[in-house]
């Protein structure tokens, strides 16, 4: 398993800067996702990764050597594509064994390979298919073996499912996860959608205008974002500004457009005064009814819509000031009457954001 860093990494394109001083560490063996809207710099970081970009300033390692200068052929990646790239001319097995042939890998050590790597992705029955016979699911498996039969001391993988149907994907998803975890490779994976990063990294990378806004666990970034777009990008939210009015009990005291409320979720940088904008989860907050215990954060709200969707309802509220507030519930039973409601939810579910 090989780590890998990038130090002050910078792409510049013209007058375009793709990539702005980039500084990353990946631990041995993680899966490690590059998250981002389109246009954000994920590819053009995971193509330097690759060698086939070359950085404008900056140093790539993986481990203890520098690559940042080391020819594509020469880094021992694989690369699993967004559209998969198999020749169509060859079989499954040629196509994986193609990488062997290249390494001049004896031809009975290239068939044992070859047909090890396909029965770790469960493609060993179509060894002899073409890939025009293949589903999408099954060509994106091909490929996987491909980059895995040469035993890469890095596997880089540029958006890999967003070519399958909604319900492939899921299905890859886990098959993605256990294969690297399996092979206990060190793995880069582009991707803009949240859910697919979110279900399946060790470490996420938020990406926006080719900086890295925002590294950690899935669970820390989307409960303790320090920024807006982190918040706005990673899932729904709600966005509201505040004066910190003081400190009680460790926490925070802020006044917003709905009255006072207190947040227990924030950075030590935090000022002591000053204009905010806190971050709160549509998830984390309740309709309260009569009889519920009362949360550390209680506001007057104005019901606008409720949009059933089964298993969850959306309530579509504003606050004082006219300020558009959303809240999901599960399971919902029923739908509280009236317009007036009064919205709870707890002060480790207030963010309050750095920028």
């Amino acid at each position: 398993m090989t780590p890998i860093s990038l130090r002050k990494l910078r792409k510049v394109f013209g007058t375009t800067v793709a990539v702005d001083d980039a500084d990353l560490s990946v631990s041995a063996g993680d899966l490690f996702f590059l998250l981002g809207p389109s246009g954000c710099g994920k590819t053009t970081l995971l193509r330097m990764l690759a060698g086939f970009t070359e950085p404008t300033a900056g140093r790539i390692c993986f481990g203890e050597q520098e690559v940042t200068h080391v020819p594509a052929n020469r880094r021992n990646t694989g690369m699993v594509f967004q559209g998969y790239a198999l020749w169509p001319h060859m079989t499954v097995a040629q196509n994986v064994a193609f990488g062997l042939q290249v390494r001049r890998i004896g031809a009975a050590e290239r068939e044992k390979q070859v047909a090890a790597a396909l029965r770790m992705v469960q493609m060993g029955s179509y060894a002899e298919r073409k890939p025009n016979e293949l589903s999408g699911g099954q060509q994106q498996r091909v490929a996987l073996a491909r980059a895995l039969v040469i035993k890469p001391t890095v596997l880089l993988l540029d958006e890999p499912l967003s070519n399958l149907d909604a319900k492939l994907r899921l299905e890859m998803r886990g098959q993605i996860k256990h294969l690297c975890k399996r092979s206990g490779i060190t793995a880069v994976y582009v991707t803009h959608d949240q859910k697919e990063a979110l279900s399946m990294a060790d470490t996420i990378a938020v990406m926006h205008q080719g900086r890295v806004m925002q590294v950690g666990r899935p669970r820390e970034l989307y409960n303790r974002p320090r920024s807006r777009f982190v918040a706005d990008f990673l899932g729904e939210t709600n966005f509201i500004q505040g004066r910190i009015k003081g400190r009680d009990d460790g926490r925070v005291v802020i006044d917003c457009p709905a009255g006072r409320i207190v947040s227990s979720a924030f950075g030590e940088e935090l000022p002591s005064e000053g204009e905010v904008t806190c971050s709160i989860r549509p998830e984390a907050i309740r309709v309260l009814e009569n009889g519920q215990p009362r949360p550390q954060n209680v506001v007057k709200a104005r019901r606008r819509d409720v949009i059933y969707l089964g298993e969850m309802a959306q309530h579509l509220l504003s606050i004082e000031g006219d300020v558009p507030i959303k809240a999901f519930e599960l399971n919902p039973r029923r739908v509280p009457e009236g317009r007036e409601v009064e919205l709870g939810f707890d002060s480790h579910d207030v963010v309050i954001l750095s920028d």
